[in-house]
């Protein structure tokens, strides 16, 4: 089965310029996430990398238009950082943002301003704004050249290093207190990473890095017997985390490229690779049919009427298996749960993580990985669902196109760009938030000693 394209396009160009539907709603405080999916979508599906070879044979395709039009980038840009701070970070929503009229009268002079909103500055949306400000960025070198001015990097810094706990985890907000609120979740641990990247926070001193070293313990002690990675220490391993805690490594590593010590911290950060990659490998099951929600009743009227005849292979046999028209790889998040479109993306990118530094990593059956993805999750509708049977959401529609992105290796999908999988974005718009950051200036003594 093939990657249905123009449905998958209308569907996130739906999103783009429609109201969402009302399951949204509880949604609100994350529009930029919600933002981030939808124009991370368009990008990856009309990106240059992503024009058919086989759409004029014997030539180079054209590439195709961006699905972002370039008049709606700079309206994007500004709703973006009007969702920034004065002290640094960004909210989650505009309507986390005070209100103009309640920032008069504030002084800057303290740290702490007398109408404090600091609780609405959020891990999370400082990642996905960071992002996003790259992603609306046009190729050209002006536009990637100013891509995140008015950024207020310094006092962003300040806040993220406020973030951290002295156990080396990370939190979601600063309280008006200075508490930390959040749990101790890895996913923290890799927006905090990718922020400091984005930002060239190893390189304005000690005063405003954060606790690299305090990290990096906090996520290797965060693996389970099992082999897995789990939200914090003495938690249940999940690919999710497993996913994050690899590509926070990773972004730390990508920070200290110059350093001339590759793979420092993943090696350090991992205390037991044979057995994450043996965990995660476990990850990918076989499809039967019967996770689709089916009672026992009407499993039982399956079996007798003969519905329902894919074949019970053992989950220890499925690097064997080929795609033969039943037999279909999904993937799960934990031991006995059902396959789960996001968790092809996890699994598969954590695992794309560690095989570009580290030698012989085992390897998925990504042709049924990619069956199960196309012939089970795939909407109609376009966009992907969370399980077979499931509507389409921003989120699993996102990674459902990530996932085959990843699992394509060095065969790109049919109809999809060339992926970036620290990022979790396209190679294109990777590159323009590679770029951009190069632009930071150094940071002044006087900011270094505010801190």
């Amino acid at each position: 089965m093939e990657l249905q394209k123009a449905r998958h396009v209308q569907y996130f160009q739906r999103c783009y310029t429609t109201v969402l539907p009302s399951l949204y709603t509880s949604m609100d405080s994350n529009r930029l996430l919600l933002g981030y999916f939808t124009l991370a979508g368009l990008d990856l599906l009309s990106s240059p990398s992503s024009a058919s070879a086989s759409a004029n044979a014997g030539s180079a395709p054209a590439p195709p238009q961006s699905l972002v039009p370039a008049a709606d980038r700079t309206r994007l840009r500004d709703w973006v950082l009007g969702q920034q701070h004065r002290n640094g970070g960004f909210c989650g929503s505009p309507g986390h943002v005070q209100p103009d009229t309640v920032k008069r009268g504030w002084n800057e002079a303290v740290p702490y301003p007398a109408v404090n909103d600091t609780e609405n500055v959020s891990l999370p949306g400082t990642y996905f704004a960071l992002l996003t400000l790259g992603l609306v960025a046009n190729e050209d070198a002006d536009s990637v050249a100013t891509a995140f001015r008015g950024v207020n990097r310094i006092g962003t810094l300040r806040w993220l290093k406020r973030l951290q706990r002295p156990d080396g985890s990370f939190g979601e907000v600063v309280n008006a207190d200075g508490s930390i609120s959040g749990g101790r979740d890895m996913r923290y641990c890799y927006m905090a990473a990718t922020i400091r990247w984005v930002l060239r926070g190893n390189e304005v001193g000690k005063d405003l890095d954060i606790d690299v070293d305090g990290m990096v313990q906090h996520i290797r002690k965060s693996q389970a017997y099992d082999g897995g990675f789990a939200e914090s220490h003495m938690g249940e391993s999940q690919a999710g985390y497993a996913y994050c805690a690899v590509a926070a490594l990773s972004m730390l590593d990508l920070a200290a490229a110059d350093a001339g010590k590759p793979n420092r911290y993943l090696q350090a950060g991992i205390s037991n690779t044979a057995a994450m990659i043996r965990w995660l490998v476990s990850r990918q099951i076989v499809y039967t049919g019967i996770e689709e929600g089916d009672s026992d009743e009407e499993e039982e009227e399956e079996e007798e009427e003969g519905k329902d005849d894919t074949p019970a292979v053992p989950t220890s046999e499925m690097a064997s298996l080929s795609v033969t028209g039943t037999v279909l790889g999904g993937f799960n998040g934990r031991p006995n749960k059902v396959a789960d479109t996001c968790y092809a993306w996890w699994v598969a990118g954590a695992l794309h993580v560690l095989s570009d530094a580290l030698p012989e990593v085992a390897s998925l059956d990504r042709a049924s990985g990619r069956e199960f993805l196309l012939q089970k999750t795939q909407s109609a509708y376009g966009g992907f669902g969370k399980d077979a049977g499931s509507p389409p959401d921003l989120f699993h529609s996102y990674l459902g196109l990530a996932a085959l992105a990843t699992m394509a290796g060095e065969k790109t999908e049919e109809g999809l760009g060339l992926f970036d999988v620290r990022l979790c974005l396209g190679k294109e718009a990777a590159s323009r938030v590679d770029r951009a950051r190069q632009f930071w200036a150094p940071a002044s003594e006087s900011d270094t000693a505010d801190a």
